[in-house]
């Protein structure tokens, strides 16, 4: 009798297990094997910065925990990549791609016909100061010098940069023009597939002036082997707080580059969340304040909906400020 009623009492045990494991809640997701990185550009650029700092972040911390390697896929200021993502890659949870305004005008421009709309937005990790920089025995040694030498011959100063024409690096280089009272269309941009590259033109005397980001010139600077004449914003750099803002010079200048992540259509809505509270997360962490620090990245952040608002806004803007410089019409 006793061996009957445990038996009986283990199988209610058994079956009340059996029912709660039945209605319990999956398994919050969590990534498996490698992660990946895609930065729009050739190693040493602004993206491809974007995806080593953060995959370093968060495999030191532990928040993902096999490697992130990092594929460069130059080509179209993103338009080459956004392209991959969307045709090749979609619904793949494991990957992130880089971004910036630089996508952003690709996508304002139609060099690509997807837009925002077509990825998921999921992340602004920080924002840059873009500003001009020179090789140290350059003969400009303010941007007032910059600014005679345009309005005496437009095309006597050569600027390089990392995206391509009418994308984020030329409109620098145009506004800067606009606001100084010549013609934007007419100033000599030379695009290259990234700001290493663009840095590199400088060094070897190809081009006089790095339209760039701190973060692709900070190297260098640090070595004394080019100057910073203006930064585009309205405080000076955090990092390099002895280079003067263009407003400080008396040239109505300001431009913030912003820096984030999108995902491929199709990704799973659970891996969605999963990458947008780790990326909210690593933000927050001394080791990513300590390596954003260490490139001029300023603490601005934006997530999820909002984030992805951010940027459709951004590529309308983006599409009247073309218009008003004249790269549309």
């Amino acid at each position: 009798m006793t061996q009957l009623i445990l038996r009986t009492a283990a199988l209610c045990v058994g079956g009340v297990i059996a029912a709660a494991a039945a209605v319990a809640p999956a398994t919050a997701w969590e990534p498996k094997g490698q992660g990946e990185c895609i930065a729009p550009s050739n190693p040493g650029g602004g993206w491809d910065m974007t995806c080593r700092t953060t995959s370093a972040v968060l495999q030191k911390t532990g928040m993902f925990k096999e490697s992130i390697y990092v594929t460069n896929m130059p080509g179209g200021s993103g338009a080459v990549a956004i392209a991959n993502v969307i045709t090749k890659r979609k619904g793949e949870p494991n990957l992130i791609v880089a971004a910036s305004n630089a996508l952003t005008f690709t996508v304002a421009l139609g060099r690509t016909p997807h837009t925002y709309k077509d990825i998921i937005p999921i992340a602004q990790i920080g924002a840059e100061i873009g500003g001009f920089f020179v090789r140290d025995d350059s003969k400009y040694k303010t941007i007032t010098d910059i600014v005679n030498a345009l309005k005496a011959d437009i095309k006597s100063v050569s600027f390089s940069g990392g995206s391509a024409p009418g994308g984020q690096d030329h409109m620098k280089a145009a506004m800067f023009a606009k606001a100084i009272g010549v013609d934007p269309t007419k100033i000599v941009y030379v695009p290259f597939q990234g700001g290493g590259e663009a840095l590199t033109s400088v060094l070897g005397g190809h081009t006089q002036v790095g339209s760039l980001d701190i973060s692709e010139a900070t190297g260098q600077l640090e070595a004394g082997k080019i100057r910073g004449l203006a930064v585009l914003s309205e405080k000076r750099s955090t990092k390099f707080p002895n280079i003067p803002t263009a407003l400080e010079q008396g040239v109505k200048v300001n431009y913030t580059v912003w820096r984030g992540f999108y995902m491929a259509p199709g990704t799973p809505a659970d891996a969605v969340t999963w990458w947008t509270d780790t990326m909210k997360k690593m933000v927050a962490t001394p080791e990513w304040k300590a390596e954003a620090a260490k490139v001029g990245m300023e603490p601005i952040y934006l997530f999820g909906d909002d984030f992805a608002k951010f940027v459709n806004k951004d590529a309308d803007e983006s599409r009247a400020l073309l218009k008003e410089l004249g790269f549309v019409k």
